[in-house]
């Protein structure tokens, strides 16, 4: 009787597909990252990936190996051709993985749920956008530490201002802090919170269009950021994600954590295996959505300003694998007296984390600054 068994595909332990290799994840050797890439396959089999033996590296269970072999990372993508070889027969895998060398010690601001500072801005007869108290705190910010700030604005409030009511008369003056400055859409309102949650490519294409098309008209195209996005509560369906996509956003950002149903949050599409993933890597790329993940590291608001550091600290010596990049993020309402949870050291803690970012060798960019030698798709 002919035999019918087949020779199980090798799996790659480490990286995945998508991953983002960092300098944690390896060690740097002239122009090449060298990362110890893990493979699982039939045991006493011949694996080889682009060529190179691995050799076995311990037992996998149920007739599998662990193999390993150090693997040269040196282009921005790089192509993973795991083939297995035994009794006659071969089966391989093949990923893509990616190596950002800008994307390591840099570190940028983001500010959610922008629209009651945009309502002053509209409502006061100000000479400039830093004599509205809540931006001159980012303007002083810049002067001290070189920050890149990117603002992410709801098309309207719960009082009946939306953006068609803000005025272009400060257009020059956001162009000409642009290279700093960042404005991008986050949502139609702030309510219900997880409002992309089920939504259709449709909507998301429309509210992200509705708030670009304004931020165009009063801020200029030099001012809008479009390859990265922080929704609203980091949530939509792959068709949502999609549309973001189609409409020139490259990298949505979140939190890869879960809620208290143990069910993804601020995660976006991602499943269960993912989420965890994405929460300990600085990106991830779904190669098949081609979009880019990447991960906010510490939201400044839900720490107390004697924990800031302290919180740093910890991230920096205990989560190398995502510590490549300093992603910040705090949201408007807490500098706002009429805000319910209120916080009089709202400038203070930021600037604690962005003072921690500097004495640690971390330097200002934008996403887009350090993703961009050569988009993925």
């Amino acid at each position: 009787m002919e035999n019918s068994r087949t020779l199980a595909q090798p799996k790659f332990i480490f990286p995945i597909d998508g991953d983002v290799v960092m300098p944690a994840d390896g060690t740097i050797n002239g122009d090449a990252l060298e990362v110890t890439v893990r493979i699982l396959a039939e045991s006493r089999s011949r694996v080889t990936v682009n060529g190179l033996e691995a050799k076995p590296s311990g037992e996998g269970g149920e007739g599998m190996c662990e193999y390993e072999v150090t693997f040269p990372f040196v282009c921005y993508r790089t192509t993973l051709d795991a083939v297995c070889e035994k009794d006659g027969m071969t089966s391989r895998k093949v990923i893509f993985v990616f190596r950002f060398k800008n994307a390591y010690k840099k570190m940028r601001l983001a500010l959610d749920d922008i629209i009651w500072s945009m309502r002053a801005l509209a409502e006061n007869d100000y000479k400039s956008i830093y004599d509205c108290p809540f931006f001159a705190i980012f303007k002083r910010l810049r002067n001290d530490f070189g920050i890149c700030v990117h603002m992410n604005i709801y098309y309207t409030d719960r009082e009946g201002f939306d953006l068609t009511m803000m005025p272009d008369k400060y257009k020059e003056e956001f162009i000409a802090n642009s290279d700093w400055m960042k404005l991008t859409f986050h949502a139609y309102a702030d309510s219900p919170s997880r409002i992309y949650r089920f939504a259709p490519y449709s909507e998301v294409y429309r509210d992200y269009n509705l708030v670009t098309n304004e931020i165009l008209r009063f801020a200029g195209k030099e001012t809008m950021n479009t390859a990265a996005n922080g929704l609203h509560f980091g949530e939509t369906t792959v068709e949502g994600a999609r549309a973001l996509r189609d409409c020139g956003v490259k990298c949505l950002v979140g939190y890869y954590v879960f809620d208290s149903n143990g069910d993804p949050y601020v995660s976006y599409y991602l499943d269960k295996e993912m989420t965890r993933h994405c929460f300990d890597r600085d990106f991830w790329v779904d190669n098949k959505e081609q979009i880019v993940f990447s991960k906010d590291k510490m939201v400044i608001d839900a720490h107390k300003l004697e924990n800031i550091r302290p919180f740093l600290n910890n991230w920096r010596d205990n989560r190398p694998t995502e510590a490549g990049i300093l992603n910040l993020v705090t949201h408007e309402q807490y500098f706002y007296e009429r805000f319910s949870a209120y916080q009089p050291d709202y400038e203070r803690k930021i600037r604690t984390a962005c003072a921690w970012g500097r004495e640690n060798g971390y330097e200002p960019c934008f996403i887009s600054d350090v993703i961009k030698e050569d988009y993925p798709f």
